[in-house]
């Protein structure tokens, strides 16, 4: 089957979809419309730029079909002065309240992940969602274990990293590794992946800002991420695959506080080159 389908009593020739196709895989034919260059269809990275920018829905595209889009007719821009009011208090969260987050309202908020930039729209994220009093000690247990094991073996940046504050905490009944949330979201990918850590950065970015509006905090698991990054065990808790890993980690859970004011941060130091 061809790669794009063009319905030629809309198509106008204004080569929209030419121009914004990521790898020029199309070209303008002034009789018959847009067309695949020679050669080019098997490039395609199904990100379906094409079929979204054709104002007049004129073409399809197989690898992501016209049938499969949600119509935008007003594009959601809201205006600059709550956007960065927004960005600006967004709070990294580390006292939760008690009560647990109903599934589907973690699906939904997980569904985001799948519409954030990936290199090449290679996607390849997969999620695995840890909760439970139970699981999350055993996830707390190996990220000490591990935290044990750097500060015999490298004791100058164990302390760099505050771990044997951390252990003694632990074991006095402190959580300062998941700081009591209910659930701890990991993303995962293909080991192979080389895109995979920026889509982890852009894709738990895109879920902590939209958690906000769920009325859901997020704070991302840095000690669980390290100890992913240098330990197996980890893995081997969440039962991954030997062509998996773990490639990112955010606690989840409804804040136990509110924020009221938006604190400063240092200046920018910008460069301008022309």
């Amino acid at each position: 089957m061809a790669l794009i389908q063009v319905d030629t009593s809309k198509c106008d020739k204004d080569g929209i979809c030419v121009a914004v196709c990521p790898l020029h895989i199309l070209a303008l034919d002034p009789d018959t419309g847009p067309i695949v260059q020679k050669g080019m269809a098997q490039h395609c990275i199904a990100c379906g730029h094409c079929v979204a920018a054709c104002p007049h829905g004129a073409l399809d595209n197989v690898r992501n079909p016209l049938a499969q889009h949600a119509p935008l007719p007003d594009y959601p821009v809201i205006d600059a002065e709550t956007a960065q009011r927004f960005l600006r208090s967004r709070r990294s969260i580390r006292c939760y309240r008690e009560e647990t987050v109903a599934r589907e309202l973690l699906e939904n908020l997980l569904q985001i992940i799948r519409y954030a930039p990936s290199g090449h729209n290679s996607q390849g994220l997969a999620c695995v969602v840890v909760g439970g009093p139970d699981r999350l000690r055993q996830l707390c247990d190996v990220v000490v274990k591990w935290m044990r094991g750097v500060i015999t073996a490298q004791p100058e940046l164990a302390n760099t990293l505050h771990l044997p504050a951390i252990v003694s905490a632990y074991e006095n009944g402190a959580d300062y590794i998941l700081r009591g949330a209910p659930h701890v979201i990991f993303t995962t990918a293909d080991k192979s992946s080389r895109t995979a850590p920026a889509t982890t950065f852009l894709a738990l970015e895109y879920l902590e800002l939209y958690a906000t509006s769920l009325g859901l905090g997020t704070c991302w698991g840095g000690y669980v991420m390290v100890c992913a990054s240098q330990s197996p065990a980890l893995a081997s808790l969440l039962h991954l695959p030997d062509d998996r890993t773990i490639t990112g980690a955010m606690m989840v859970g409804y804040p136990k506080y509110v924020y009221h004011r938006l604190p400063e941060r240092n200046p920018l130091p910008i460069t301008w080159v022309s």
